[in-house]
């Protein structure tokens, strides 16, 4: 059975997608802001790596999820997560294609426009394995 756990799977894959996107987005606001902040319209939002992870399932993987089904909504998810980076993001330093970057701005204006910060989408819900530390 595969998990997030294992490196195969395509919950890691689409985890460590979401990892690499929101450190890049992080990287970003902090060059341009000098702190990881998202700031519009003299509005600011905090950004932490658990936050903007949990943003991006939220409101750009859950629509697809909502609307397609799991497979082909997960595909679909997993395709504009890939797009949201720059092409080499594995070989280079990690960052945002125009595209992501545009689309995370997007997001975090609807946030600060009253949209979900840092939530799970409803009915999802998050299991903790137990894991057994090996000697």
């Amino acid at each position: 059975m595969l998990s997030i756990n294992h490196p195969a799977s395509p919950e890691f894959k689409i985890a460590l997608l979401r990892h690499y996107i929101a450190c890049a987005f992080i990287d970003s606001m902090t060059s341009k802001n000098g702190q990881a902040v998202f700031i519009y319209d003299g509005e600011e939002v905090m950004l932490t790596l658990d936050k903007v992870a949990l943003n991006i399932i939220y409101h750009i993987e859950a629509p697809f999820i909502d609307q397609f089904g799991v497979m082909e909504g997960g595909m679909l998810a997993a395709a504009d997560l890939m797009a949201m980076l720059a092409p080499g993001f594995m070989i280079a330093p990690v960052q945002l294609s125009h595209y992501g970057y545009h689309r995370l701005c997007e997001v975090y204006r609807d946030i600060i426009f009253g949209a979900p910060d840092g939530e799970l989408p409803p009915g999802a819900t998050l299991y903790a394995r137990n894991a057994r530390e090996v000697h």
